[in-house]
Formats: C-alpha cells, structure tokens, sequence
C-alpha cells in the first residue's frame, strides 16, 4: 500500500454489498475474493483519504448511482466466476 490513508471507496461499498447478500459467510474466501477482484475492475475508482470526505461531497443522487453500479458489478461478477467454475469442473 503506497499511502495508509488513500482508500477507494468503491472497496468499501463491494464490501457491503457481499456481506448484505451473505458471501461473507458460508462461502471459500478466494471465491469471495475472485467475486470482489471482478467487481472493482468493473467499477470506476473513486480514492478518498476519509470516508467523511464522501459524505460532504456526494449528493444523494450520486450514492443511489454508486450503490446500483456496485450492485450491477458484483452481479456480473459472481455470473462470471459461476460460468468459469461450471467451465473448469466440465473439463476435470
């Protein structure tokens, strides 16, 4: 990590949205971790140094936006990492 207090906040929200949906619990953490890789290089990067920052800056409007792309990204992801194993089991 190059500075301790640059963060993306997309990490945050992908974080939230697989604990909502239970993948933090009951799942194999490189699957988890593959479903997170996939999302974030789907989404754009958004560095913050504090989350407080996010909140003075975005309008409502622009969290709904952030939270849908979030949701679409980890829906992608998780179709594309079933589809892989699906394909990798067939050819085992």
């Amino acid at each position: 990590m190059l500075f301790q207090n640059v963060q993306n906040y997309y990490e945050k929200l992908v974080l939230e949205a697989l604990t909502s949906r239970g993948f933090m619990s009951g799942y194999e953490q490189g699957y988890v971790e593959d479903i997170a890789c996939i999302a974030l290089n789907n989404l754009p990067t958004q560095y913050i140094r504090f989350e407080v920052d996010m909140g003075f800056f975005l309008s409502s409007e622009d969290h709904l936006l952030m939270q849908k792309q979030v949701n679409e990204a980890v829906d992608e992801a998780v179709t594309f990492i079933n589809q892989k194993l699906k394909e990798s089991d067939k050819k085992a």
